[in-house]
């Protein structure tokens, strides 16, 4: 097989996870529509707490870096997710194991990434806004321990000012959005959370992550 048609097979398995051993199960849980659904919102299903999402994502990451040991995005989904496992695990040494093993995999995602990846079409986006924003969001919700919350902060503020990010259509990059909201507020810089939230009104009033962001702005 050419590397233009693994590369290729790699895309499709990135926007359409049909992992049959795991969608029964995925499907059965939430009595969803059974088309397929995308990595990504697998993995957001996953960042709201949904430990079934997560294990789908998971299974799909790892299976698909068996294939491409390299790919930048898929080794941020997969030090992310990593990340995300830590706080379902009771056990402190697991926590910080699952922590340490996401934060090892996010840096090796950055550097990856090569200017290729800003040209690659991805869910709305591009390959590397998609991973930037991945380690991003991931840094900042990273214990303080691992002194990593003030570097994703600044990476998301970069993207925010980006010409590169405005130039694509809300809805794809909504959740970067929401999660550079987040992260102010979790820096206390309600000032710049406030703003961004507002930009969002502009930009989408009605969209559910405008509203969820408008409303954690309210309060802070």
């Amino acid at each position: 097989m050419t590397l233009k048609n693994n590369l290729f097979g790699r895309s499709l398995i990135l926007v359409f996870v049909v992992l049959t051993s795991i969608f029964p199960i995925w499907f059965a849980q939430v009595n969803a529509d059974p088309a397929p659904r995308t990595l990504q919102e697998f993995f957001l299903d996953a960042s709201s707490g949904r430990s079934e999402a997560r294990e789908v994502v998971l299974s799909s990451v790892e299976s698909l870096l068996r294939q491409y040991p390299n790919d930048p995005l898929l080794t941020a989904y997969y030090g992310s997710t990593l990340s995300m496992k830590a706080r379902d695990s009771w056990l402190p040494w697991k926590q910080e194991e699952y922590i340490a093993l996401g934060l090892e995999n996010l840096n090796k995602s950055l550097n990856l990434l090569s200017m290729d990846a800003y040209s690659k079409p991805y869910y709305g986006l591009n390959e590397g806004i998609f991973t930037q924003s991945i380690a991003a969001i991931t840094f900042v919700n990273s214990p303080d321990y691992f002194h990593q919350k003030e570097r994703g902060y600044e990476m998301l503020k970069h993207m925010m000012a980006s010409e590169q990010l405005q130039n694509y259509p809300f809805g794809p990059q909504a959740w970067i959005h929401i999660g550079a909201v987040e992260a102010a507020l979790t820096m206390k810089d309600d000032k710049v959370a406030k703003g961004w939230a507002q930009n969002m009104q502009k930009l989408a009033p009605t969209h559910p992550m405008t509203k969820k962001a408008l409303s954690l702005t309210t309060k802070a």
